[in-house]
């Protein structure tokens, strides 16, 4: 996947999704295949009748045939088997698609079934960073971002991978994506992905952090040796699909960014545990996943005590009840690449411009006046650093929603860093603060803005409790004062 600046951004989405559609394919010649080794399961850069190194006289620009995708497909899984050091175990199936077939096929984006229930959970933890106010879906936010920039996708449970093409019959632009997809259809036969799930966002982001990573220093190894000319590659030299695609004017960068994070933060983690123990340390974390956003960010603190866990009492009245989806945790834990983008969003917002609460170099890693593709974005934002955990209940009554979230820190001094910029977000958002006659500080919103309603916070020690509701008169509704000693 390709990344360009904030202005146009393009997503390679790997998603479960049902059914696929194949386009047409004109009729040309295909390559022939290669003679094979002696041995073939002693070459990794070789796989089904072809060498990593072939050239293949064929012009992408004018379609390709079965035959020619299948050979190329081939090759590539020759070429991603010798960077990656593992060999595929079947053959892997590949759909060309044209975005009006993707848009019919699957309503533009499918984002999977959600309960009511985990909806309002996903709503109130992307209430409390900001990013979504009480009256929007973060469900349809994210389907709204992804409709137009999927490149391509593998499905686990079909094993498949289908490509999105722009072009009318489909054809295959370029190599990289495909290679991205392959290397995930071989993770999944290796180490299967099915059995790597995250039960929080925070724990989803470290999870993908891994998976992502993994599929990225692959596709930057494919593609650089397509650009210096070592291998012959589709598309290469025009940039790729990914960079075609602009950006459209509703799109969603908050939100964007907590997702995006597995692709920015993911190849750093994978390449410096490569580098401790090359690509078999990679190989054993499928084992032991990454569980933190925060261990991804900081790679060394991987697999060590560097976090913990967050406790909330629940103490609420009985005219509130607590949001607890079936067969999910009953809480939401949005860890620093949540607290990040909570802060990095005001980089992009129009509510309140040249207001930001981080500065633009505190996000971004620009390189010769662009985004650096290896790692475009950076989540150890200084009010974010010092995450050891958070945990969030939400809470419904009549229509109305409500909050209650611990996010705690490895010191004092993270968490009262935390607290400052958490004030910032709260007035850039316009909040106003107001002291109640017991003394105790709230800040109200009003309707005017995207955020409306009461926030009251307060740190004890290393850890902070916001609590959100509709009206000041709720907050001890939702969030009942702790009895005196």
């Amino acid at each position: 996947m390709e990344t360009r600046p904030v202005a146009a951004v393009a997503l390679v989405a790997v998603l479960v999704l049902a059914g696929c559609t194949a386009g047409y394919q004109p009729s040309v010649a295909a390559p022939e295949p290669a003679d094979p080794p002696a041995d073939p399961s002693d070459h990794l850069g070789y796989y089904d009748g072809y060498w990593h190194n072939d050239s293949f006289d064929v012009d992408a620009g004018d379609g390709l045939t079965d035959a020619e995708t299948e050979a190329i497909v081939a090759r590539a899984m020759a070429r991603v088997q010798l960077i990656r050091g593992l060999r595929f175990r079947e053959d892997v199936e590949v759909d060309l698609v044209t975005r009006e077939e993707f848009r019919e096929e699957y309503g533009g984006i499918t984002v999977g079934n959600v309960s009511g229930l985990q909806r309002a959970l996903d709503n109130a933890k992307y209430e409390a960073l900001f990013l979504v106010g009480p009256d929007e879906d973060v469900v349809e936010v994210r389907r709204d971002n992804r409709g137009d920039n999927v490149l391509g996708f593998y499905r686990p449970g079909a094993g498949d991978i289908v490509l999105v093409s722009e072009s009318a019959p489909a054809t295959l632009a370029d190599e990289y994506t495909l290679a991205h997809e392959l290397d995930h259809a071989l993770q999944d036969q290796q180490f299967g992905l099915g059995s790597l799930r995250g039960r929080t966002l925070d724990g989803v982001n470290a999870r993908n952090g891994l998976v992502e990573g993994d599929a990225m220093v692959v596709q930057r190894a494919y593609e650089r040796r397509c650009a210096s000319g070592e291998w012959d590659c589709v598309g290469a030299g025009t940039g790729g699909a990914a960079g075609q695609n602009s950006v459209p004017p509703d799109f969603h960068f908050g939100v964007y960014y907590v997702g995006f994070f597995p692709y920015a933060e993911g190849p750093s983690f994978v390449r410096y545990h490569r580098g401790q123990g090359g690509w078999g340390a990679v190989d054993a974390m499928y084992d032991d996943p990454p569980t933190t956003s925060a261990a991804v960010v900081h790679p060394s603190t991987y697999d060590t005590d560097a976090y913990g866990n967050a406790t909330l009492a629940d103490r609420s009245d009985r005219s509130w009840e607590r949001v607890t989806p079936a067969g999910g945790p009953g809480y939401a834990t949005v860890g620093q690449a949540g607290l990040a983008s909570m802060f990095a969003y005001t980089l992009n917002d129009e509510y309140a411009p040249n207001r930001s609460v981080v500065e633009r170099s505190a996000f971004f890693n620009f390189e010769d006046g662009r985004l650096d593709p290896r790692r475009p974005f950076t989540y150890d934002v200084r009010y974010a650093e010092g995450w050891y955990a958070d945990h969030l209940h939400a809470y419904e009554r009549s229509g109305e929603s409500a909050y209650v979230w611990n996010v705690t820190f490895r010191d004092r001094a993270n968490a009262t860093e935390f607290e400052r910029g958490h004030e910032r977000i709260l007035e850039y958002w316009g909040g106003e603060r107001r002291t109640l006659a017991d003394g105790s500080v709230v800040w109200t919103f009003g309707e005017a803005g995207p955020f409306d309603g009461a926030v009251w916070v307060r740190q004890d020690g290393t850890s902070l409790t916001v609590v959100k509701a509709p009206t000041v008169g709720a907050l001890d509704a939702v969030y009942a004062p702790a009895p005196k000693a």
